[in-house]
């Protein structure tokens, strides 16, 4: 396996901490070889919310006193829409891979070559950090800035100095060896998806039944 952060003693990073801390920081690969950086507490509000509004929904579509049929397929159209766009939220987070930072949006995720990181700075007027390639891209990591468990042991500055020591550690290659461009790719998702195929399934039948009637 490619050097990466797992080798890059991460156990002298942070100075001295309780032992619970330094194994709440000490990550290390999954079983792919990747590391996970995800803000878990916004994911488990996220994603609570999208089957709170799926349950809502259900709800709705038995619910005789709104309207007809059309009209509780136009909510369960919306509320689905909403479990759907709540789900793609949760799916943001940075995966770590040998030579590799991969950076997931709500809809596409960015792979960047560590070969073509030229720096990893905070940006003075935003906050957060962001990445700058040898081409001139930047890659915005704003969401991962400032958050509840940073009162615990600081995730901010976690995520920032494991993406800096990632990126230290790959083999270095000088800005004419680095990938002229990124990899963009759609980001898919069974639970988003589905949600969102629901949605339009039921916009289809408010439609159909609209017409009918």
């Amino acid at each position: 396996m490619a050097a990466g952060l797992w080798h890059s003693g991460s156990g002298d990073w942070y100075g001295p901490a309780t032992r619970i801390v330094q194994r709440i920081r000490g990550y290390r690969p999954n079983r792919r070889g990747q590391i996970k950086l995800v803000r878990w507490l916004r994911v488990g509000l996220l994603r609570g919310l999208s089957c709170a509004a799926v349950c809502t929904g259900l709800v709705l579509a038995r619910d005789s006193l709104i309207g007809g049929v059309w009209h509780r397929a136009l909510v369960c159209a919306v509320v689905l829409a909403w479990a759907s766009f709540f789900w793609r939220c949760s799916l943001i987070r940075v995966v770590l891979r040998p030579g590799e930072i991969i950076r997931y949006y709500l809809w596409r995720h960015v792979v960047v070559p560590c070969s073509a990181v030229k720096e990893l700075r905070h940006n003075s007027w935003r906050g957060g950090l962001v990445l700058e390639t040898h081409a001139g891209e930047k890659i915005d990591f704003l969401w991962f800035y400032k958050s509840v468990w940073d009162m615990l042991y600081d995730f901010s500055s976690v995520c920032a100095d494991a993406m800096q020591a990632h990126t230290r550690a790959a083999p270095e290659l000088g800005p004419a060896q680095s990938p002229a461009c990124l990899q963009r790719r759609f980001t898919w998702s069974v639970g988003a998806d589905l949600l969102a195929a629901g949605a339009v399934a039921c916009l289809g039948l408010a439609l159909f039944a609209a017409v009918r009637g």
